[in-house]
């Protein structure tokens, strides 16, 4: 059975929210520090890797102290980063909708993301909002066909949001893979597809907090 893992050091910046409610929470729930490295698990941020393929591999790599960054896609982190900067700095929750799908099932999830300690640490909460079986029309399953997908550069590009993999003679068309979804082949390389880039990058000003320095909420 999952347990929690939490830093000594933060279970004072948990003090505001019932340690039970967090233990017993369906969803994936983590802690950071202000530095992006982690600092708390709830036992359902272990399930959840368990239940999709991801153990032991995500305790090896994602340990207390280590950095979020570090697990992420690098088209992800600036992105994260700015977006975690500009909580701590504010000290006002963010959200966010994002996909996590498995390789038969379609999943959004909703992430909130807490400051905790005046800019000393976040909380961030993961709830699975929708759950259904892949729309077969919008979403046709294709085989893994190396060929049709390797790049010249001996790389195959997936989508770093939908997971979609991208064609080599058609770069505009990206198609769902799902032996890929389920286990990455080990050259596979990140971007994200033109709807997706549209879904993260359509408001530029996260860009300006990219280094962290707040933004003016009231311009």
């Amino acid at each position: 059975m999952a347990t929690e893992l939490v830093d000594e050091g933060f279970k004072a910046l948990l003090e505001p929210y019932d340690p039970d409610v967090l233990r017993i929470h369906q969803g994936a729930i983590y802690g950071l520090w202000a530095d992006l490295r982690f600092a708390y698990f709830n036992p359902a941020w272990f399930t959840f890797a368990e239940e999709n393929g991801g153990e032991p591999r995500l305790s090896q790599s994602c340990t207390l102290g280590s950095s979020l960054l570090d697990a992420l896609p690098p088209e992800l982190r600036l992105f994260y980063h700015a977006h975690y900067s500009r909580v701590l700095h504010s000290e006002r929750h963010w959200t966010h909708e994002y996909e996590c799908s498995s390789r038969d099932r379609y999943r959004r999830f909703h992430q909130v993301v807490y400051p905790l300690g005046r800019g000393k640490g976040l909380l961030v909460v993961n709830s699975l909002v929708v759950e259904a079986p892949h729309d077969l029309e919008r979403r046709a399953p294709f085989p893994p066909d190396e060929p049709l997908y390797l790049g010249e550069s001996g790389l195959i590009t997936q989508c770093a949001h939908c997971r979609r993999t991208q064609r080599r003679n058609d770069p505009n068309r990206w198609d769902w893979v799902p032996a890929w979804v389920e286990r990455m082949p080990l050259n596979t390389t990140h971007a994200f597809c033109p709807p997706c880039y549209g879904f993260y990058f359509r408001d530029p000003a996260w860009r300006e907090d990219a280094d962290g320095s707040p933004r003016d909420e009231t311009a």
